[in-house]
């Protein structure tokens, strides 16, 4: 969901725009035996289908199908560009405080605006009810300009304020104008600048923002021939986009490279969910599932107190957790220096369960998360793992519920004795938990292995998915402790003259992103003690 300076209920706005909307709309149909309706900025313009809105060198915006079908059933013209007054500020370093703007009206002024044409050019844009300075763009615009590792990135932001206020339908309309505009502009870049294609040129939109950043993949195809190097889809807008026809919404078609980041993909209708969960690009990235990110349950006193000096925008980021961790997510993998990495999977709960963690094998392709995304994916193509680009990539992993939010995956098997002092012992029901430590300090953080307790009996394996802030390369140790539950109903686990313990032979340790096991085992092969931290070493293992 999208924070904003003018509204303190976005979500019941959004919400409430898109169903009643429509639903009063198609009611005015009825009554009026036509399509027409009144033209003003605070309820969109309906018009006939047949209908053609032209702007000049932005071209003609139809509004027939598949811009009006059973998905989207009411269709409005986008504003005209003096309505939309679209901003284009610019920001290179050292001054990313106070952008100089693109004159749309002067194209060789743009040679005097410091971007370099050799380096990368990002275009950035927010989404429905938001401006182009809203703080988490501010942010981004840091973390590209500071990572940048040729020190000659330029940063875009597209800022469409004016267009974006309610009703959503009239804004669906706006961005396809935009979308247009945009494309100009970048291609007045590609002139002025003498720039040999657009490899570099990489546009990033949240939300609706993403499907502006498809229509200039579109319009820059179809008007000037030139193709896009990269999108980045941020939540795309679900409402009026999911299962709609490809020149509706951003699609794979619309650059070299699609890859687009799912946050909020619950079923808007009946959850609130924004944004779509639909794979469309090359790579689809699911953080958690797409959907109920850790840290959104949490108190909204934990968001006032994030945000000391509103009470507003912790109000916001409350209630729009989900649909902003995208663009989190992604500034966080450029500051912070970790592993941020997914694994293409069947399905989520086939990653949860543990059957897609072999990188790069039977499908499973591991994807680094973020600006690294597109080389990741090349790479594969280019050593003949992806054998097919032309089919689509979920890739699934887990996120941590603060910053920094990326996690290490491991895939741990542990094995349960079965020699004679193990099997007579017998079972014990509980929960294991264990934290990693690697070099330098570092901890994993406590790991359950499971949601709830689980019998451990002699001789069997258990496998658990889990993640954990990163080790470094590879663990030290592992502390494993067991917190011991009975059952009165089973006599099994009634522990009258022997202490709780499990007799833990050893832990297999998978480590998806270093794609290394690990193998270690407790010292002259202990059992695990209830309520205490055991240690695992590799070697603590015999040769056996």
């Amino acid at each position: 969901m999208e924070v904003s300076n003018t509204t303190g209920f976005l979500l019941q706005t959004m919400l409430f725009m898109v169903h009643h909307e429509l639903n009063n709309s198609l009611i005015q149909l009825i009554h009026n035996g036509t399509l027409s309706g009144d033209s003003n900025r605070t309820t969109g313009e309906l018009s006939l289908p047949e209908d053609v809105r032209c702007y000049g060198v932005y071209g003609c915006f139809p509004i027939t199908y598949p811009w009006i079908d059973e998905k989207r059933p009411v269709a409005y013209h986008p504003w005209s560009p003096a309505q939309i007054d679209v901003r284009y500020p610019v920001f290179i370093e050292p001054n990313t405080t106070h952008p100089r703007y693109i004159d749309l009206n002067d194209p060789r002024s743009v040679r005097k605006l410091g971007i370099r044409p050799e380096g990368r050019i990002y275009f950035i844009t927010h989404g429905y009810i938001e401006s182009g300075d809203r703080p988490w763009i501010q942010q981004m615009v840091d973390a590209f300009l500071e990572d940048d590792p040729d020190g000659t990135a330029t940063c875009i932001v597209i800022d469409w304020r004016k267009a974006s206020n309610p009703p959503y339908t009239q804004t669906c309309a706006n961005i396809r104008l935009i979308g247009a505009i945009t494309a100009h502009v970048i291609n007045m870049l590609y002139e002025e600048l003498g720039m040999r294609d657009l490899d570099r040129v990489h546009l990033l939109g949240h939300s609706l923002g993403s499907h502006l950043c498809g229509y200039a993949g579109y319009y820059l195809q179809k008007d000037f021939g030139l193709l896009l190097g990269r999108i980045t889809g941020l939540d795309p807008a679900e409402p009026l986009f999911s299962d709609t026809d490809p020149l509706v919404r951003l699609d794979r078609s619309d650059a070299r490279f699609v890859d687009v980041i799912h946050s909020d993909g619950s079923e808007w209708v009946s959850k609130g969910g924004l944004g779509m969960y639909q794979p469309i690009g090359h790579v689809d990235f699911y953080p958690n599932g797409g959907y109920n990110q850790p840290g959104c349950n949490d108190p909204m006193t934990k968001f006032i107190r994030k945000h000391d000096e509103s009470f507003f925008w912790g109000f916001q980021e409350f209630f729009g957790c989900n649909h902003l961790r995208c663009h989190q997510f992604l500034t966080d993998s450029v500051r912070h220096r970790c592993p941020f990495v997914g694994i293409g999977c069947e399905s989520y709960a086939a990653f949860r369960r543990g059957e897609c963690f072999d990188c790069d094998r039977d499908g499973h392709y591991c994807i680094d998360f973020g600006l690294k995304a597109r080389d990741s994916y090349q790479r594969l193509i280019e050593n003949g793992i992806i054998t097919d680009p032309a089919a689509p990539l979920s890739v699934y992993m887990f996120t941590g519920p603060d910053p920094p939010y990326c996690r290490s995956h491991y895939r741990v098997l542990l094995r349960v004795s079965d020699e004679e002092e193990s099997l007579i012992h017998g079972g014990e029901i509980g929960k294991m938990s264990l934290e990693v430590h690697g070099e330098a300090g570092l901890r994993s953080g406590r790991m359950d292995f499971s949601a709830d307790p689980v019998y451990f009996e002699p001789g069997r394996n258990y496998t658990a998915i889990m993640a954990g802030a990163h080790v470094g390369p590879a663990p030290l140790k592992v502390l494993l402790s067991w917190a011991y539950r009975t059952n009165p109903l089973n006599p099994l686990t009634w522990r009258l003259l022997a202490s709780p313990r499990v007799y833990v032979r050893e832990l297999v340790m998978q480590l998806l992103e270093q794609r290394i096991s690990v193998r270690l085992c407790p010292l002259n092969g202990a059992p695990v003690m209830a309520d205490a931290d055991n240690e695992f070493k590799r070697e603590y293992c015999t040769t056996s």
